[in-house]
């Protein structure tokens, strides 16, 4: 028959303590006859007595005098651990690995990071930046930070905030070459286009319900958003990028939007983790924060002081 040994630990030390079975009973919130089976389960369990019954008193055995003292101090020990996965269960700490793009890692997680650490000191964050998708369980991530139009089935994702995309291009180039004026003129610019996205040298607007799609084409491809920003405000050529990368650049007017009554793609910002079940307080408050500092209206696209936004 199993038997629940540390439960049986409790059910005897009562009844010492008590100096009967009913008076464990009623602090244990059992029945007598509960009390009773669990020390005789004990008992029959090391295969010793441990308690000497009378009608009028219980004493404890030789054996059971020891038993006693081991068993007091292995329910000590029991209630620290449960005390200590408790506390480990409901306070963020240890180290969380962090993966991310280093556009905005550096743009934008970085500053969120050291004010995520400052309102919880007890973790540790291990940040790692770069431009392809890492497996998480593979290469030991706790959560991942990735700019998508969607996540993969077999990912755990919440989505923290949304991620525009917007056509713009230096001033200097616009009054070089023309600036567009529907999707189509495209054709004709020189188009930097970005390595890891899915659209690549397809471009895809709306209007109103219509949608346009324009091959383009260009001089420049490349796998970091700084990298194409910067050629852009060279004056190089046309992007299509997040307004999360472009924002500064076009309240600084070094960029300027084109097409604006188009809309492109919409891309979201989520949180990536292996796991749904048991989510260790570390990661949950690392996602809750973020979705509070980042959504559901991105500071990379507030209203400015003439009330347009980006």
């Amino acid at each position: 028959m199993a038997i629940d040994v540390v439960a049986g630990m409790r059910v005897f030390t009562e009844v010492v303590e008590a100096g009967s079975f009913a008076g464990a009973a009623d602090r244990l919130d059992l029945s007598r006859g509960m009390a009773t089976r669990y020390v005789a389960q004990l008992e029959a369990h090391l295969g010793v007595r441990l308690l000497n019954r009378t009608t009028r008193k219980l004493s404890l055995t030789e054996a059971g005098s020891d038993y006693y003292q081991r068993a007091t101090q292995i329910l000590a020990m029991v209630e620290e651990a449960e005390t200590s996965a408790a506390q480990e269960a409901s306070v963020p700490r240890g180290t969380l690995r962090v993966n991310t793009s280093v556009a905005f890692g550096v743009r934008h997680l970085g500053r969120a990071i050291t004010e995520y650490l400052q309102r919880y000191p007890s973790v540790d964050i291990d940040l790692t930046l770069n431009d392809r998708v890492v497996d998480l369980v593979e290469e030991g991530f706790d959560v991942a930070i990735r700019v998508a139009a969607q996540i993969d089935p077999g990912l755990v994702a919440r989505r923290l905030t949304r991620a525009r995309i917007v056509a713009c291009a230096a001033p200097a180039y616009l009054k070089a070459h023309g600036t567009p004026k529907s999707p189509g003129d495209l054709s004709g610019h020189n188009c930097i286009s970005y390595s890891y996205s899915s659209l690549q040298n397809e471009w895809h607007f709306k209007r109103k319900g219509v949608e346009r799609t324009v091959r383009v084409a260009g001089n420049l491809r490349g796998n970091n958003g700084d990298v194409l920003v910067n050629a852009a405000i060279e004056g190089l050529g046309v992007i299509l990028h997040p307004t999360f990368l472009v924002f500064e650049a076009l309240r600084q007017k070094q960029l300027v939007r084109i097409l604006s009554d188009w809309e492109a793609d919409e891309l979201s910002v989520f949180a990536v983790y292996p796991h749904r079940k048991f989510l260790p307080p570390k990661v949950r408050s690392f996602i809750d924060f973020l979705a509070e500092r980042f959504g559901p209206e991105p500071y990379w696209d507030a209203v400015g002081k003439r009330g347009r936004g980006i």
